[in-house]
């Protein structure tokens, strides 16, 4: 009965495992109730993952270095930095600390702290301004919140240079009027001295004639403020006979020889000479013989004050024919006080016992106008600058002003106003 079991068993389950067809092809078997697998969907999974990326700021400077090269002495050169917000958070400058050179500067027109927006920037401005021949380094440190680069350094470097020389030549104005007062001590010991003072005169008018100069001549006494006699001019006949006889004014005088003080009684206001003798665009000269020194009741200051009120310090000498000394044979007092007011207003002092005729001519020579300021054409290398006049080097009685670039006379006595100044130093023009 075992094998009529399992034939049954067969034939039940033939289907379900393939049993071959009659023509021996495995039909598949199906499952009405089931998809085959290439219907079914597939199988999808969705993650989630955060891409946000934090907001940094970040910083950029054009340029980092910056070389001015060879700058002219005198002259200014800038550049621009450029400082930028490149992040996507907003940049924050801080501070800048800046350590340079003097001829360095730097400026800006914001204030700090500074916040520059994404894609913002701001300008710092450098200018360098050469004056000497030495190196100049400057470094700017910036300081923000930059990622990575908190702290910014900026170097920018330059040195000067100078050519030449160059040489400014200058002219003094001639001044061809001139008004004249002689002050004669008429004390008992002037003998001699008036004696050779009017044998002088002579000399004295033909250098003023043959100058073209348009002269008067007034002569008082050191005891006196009055004319003695008249004014001598271009118009007087024969004008240095008539003066020569007028400055012997005779020696029954006072004593106390007060020439200061009677030149000022003379060209004061309400002066025996304040009103048809001095000129308002004249020069004006006192000139003092005397062999004693002055007893005039005021110091040499107060004069000089007085007599500085006439004219312009260029336009009034106070000249002297003093003595110098005891000398043998010569007996004469020295003259300091008249010797001092002629050095307060640039005149002459003349020694009295020595050969004054020469001198005196001197004094009757064109007066020049010379100017205490000389601008110079190009800016100069200060350590370069020479003075010269007559072509003699000045070492001394002048300095230089570089913020004006002027150089100004301090000494006029070292100057001769009819000889030529001359100004020579090293210069570079500034570029474009």
């Amino acid at each position: 009965m075992r094998w009529f079991w399992g034939i049954l068993f067969l034939a039940a389950c033939s289907p379900e495992y393939g049993i071959k067809n009659k023509n021996n092809v495995v039909e598949p078997v199906v499952d009405s109730a089931v998809e085959t697998i290439d219907s079914v969907p597939p199988i999808t999974t969705t993650e989630t993952t955060d891409t946000a990326v934090e907001p940094v700021p970040l910083i950029e400077v054009t340029p980092y270095d910056y070389d001015f090269g060879e700058v002219p002495i005198g002259c200014t050169e800038e550049y621009e930095v450029v400082i930028s917000s490149v992040g996507t958070a907003p940049l924050v400058i801080d501070e800048f600390i800046y350590i340079n050179s003097p001829d360095l500067s730097m400026s800006y027109s914001f204030t700090l702290p500074l916040v520059l927006q994404p894609g913002e920037s701001a300008s710092v401005l450098f200018e360098y301004t050469e004056d000497d021949l030495f190196e100049d380094v400057g470094k700017l440190y910036i300081y923000s919140n930059a990622l990575g680069k908190s702290e910014q350094r900026i170097d920018h470097y330059g040195y000067g240079i100078a050519s030449g020389p160059q040489i400014d030549t200058y002219e003094h104005e001639q001044i061809n009027k001139a008004d004249i007062l002689f002050v004669i001590d008429n004390s008992c010991s002037m003998t001699e001295e008036q004696a050779e003072l009017s044998e002088n005169v002579e000399d004295f008018v033909d250098t003023l004639v043959s100058n073209s100069t348009d002269f008067k001549i007034a002569v008082i006494t050191t005891d006196s403020g009055d004319p003695v006699g008249p004014i001598v001019s271009n118009d007087t006949i024969d004008p240095a006979k008539n003066l020569s006889d007028i400055v012997q004014v005779g020696t029954d005088g006072n004593a106390f020889e007060m020439g200061q003080h009677m030149a000022m009684r003379a060209l004061d206001s309400g002066g025996s000479l304040s009103k048809g003798f001095m000129r308002e665009d004249a020069s004006m000269s006192v000139i003092v013989v005397s062999d004693e020194d002055d007893y005039s009741p005021f110091d040499e200051l107060h004069y000089h004050d007085f007599f500085m009120t006439l004219k312009e310090p260029d336009l009034f000498f106070f000249h002297s024919v003093v003595g110098f000394g005891p000398v043998p044979g010569c007996a004469t007092e020295r003259g300091d006080r008249y010797i001092d007011q002629s050095s307060y207003s640039f005149g002459l002092s003349l020694d009295i016992c020595a050969s004054w005729g020469s001198g005196l001519t001197t004094i009757a020579s064109p007066t020049y106008v010379i100017q205490e300021a000389f601008p110079l054409s190009k800016q100069a290398l200060a350590s370069s600058i020479e003075v010269f006049t007559g072509g003699e080097l000045l070492t001394e009685g002048w300095y230089y002003d570089e913020a004006t670039n002027t150089v100004y006379i301090t000494d006029k006595s070292k100057i001769n106003g009819e000889e030529l100044l001359q100004i020579t130093y090293d210069f570079e023009e500034c570029r474009d």
